[in-house]
């Protein structure tokens, strides 16, 4: 079977990726559609630094174990617009075997929108542009001209006034267009929930999907 790697991590075929966006479809949420919830409100709700230290902790037996991830949702100067940030910090010895770094970045852009009539949530994801570099990007200056729309990837589902669900339906077609994104689409979320301190995203670990279970830190606070 073929595979990538991204800094030396390995990443498993596309169709695998599709396999598990069809396998794992994440919990439905049972709150309705609250029209009169502004994208503003939605973004509110889904910015902030979310870090799984305490799935690192309760999975270290697990094989393979848990890495350390930062996740980091960032607010713009345009309500519509996030910049989301994935931050994995890869156990030495676990780097040393796949010859990876220690540390893997992703960084992406999310529009977020509702779909007229059903006013389901839909949040279309973007890349960054090759040129730019990942170092230089900053939400306070949003720039929507260095970022490559993934609309085949869009993330559509429920929101309430306290609660978030979606997820990238299984088709082929956002497989397709993230092709030419290397080993970083491992780190593109296929499925996102939001809930009080919580923030749950699916991304692909050593060719297999795993859940994220990130809960919501201050500005500031270490991880372990």
């Amino acid at each position: 079977m073929n595979r990538q790697t991204w800094k030396g991590l390995t990443i498993w075929p596309a169709t695998a990726i599709l396999i598990a966006i069809a396998a794992c479809p994440i919990a439905q949420s049972k709150e309705r559609n609250d029209a009169n919830l502004t994208t503003a409100k939605v973004g509110a709700l889904l910015a902030g630094r979310y870090d799984n230290s305490a799935q690192v902790i309760r999975g270290k037996a697990e094989n393979p174990a848990p890495q350390h991830v930062i996740i980091s949702v960032e607010s713009t100067q345009r309500a519509d617009w996030q910049i989301w940030r994935v931050h994995m910090d890869v156990d030495p010895e676990v780097a040393q075997a796949a010859g990876s770094d220690t540390s893997l970045d992703a960084v992406w852009a999310m529009n977020i929108s509702r779909k007229a009539g059903d006013q389901s949530l839909e949040l279309i994801p973007y890349s960054l542009t090759p040129s730019v570099d990942i170092a230089s990007v900053k939400a306070s200056a949003f720039d929507e001209g260095q970022w490559i729309p993934l609309e085949a990837c869009m993330l559509r589902g429920d929101f309430g006034a306290s609660r978030i669900v979606v997820q990238v339906p299984p088709d082929e077609m956002c497989v397709a267009v993230t092709m030419g994104l290397g080993g970083k689409r491992a780190f593109l979320p296929n499925s996102i929930e939001r809930q009080g301190d919580w923030l749950h995203v699916q991304l692909m670990y050593f060719g297999k999907p795993w859940r994220v279970n990130a809960q919501r830190v201050p500005a500031g606070t270490s991880g372990i």
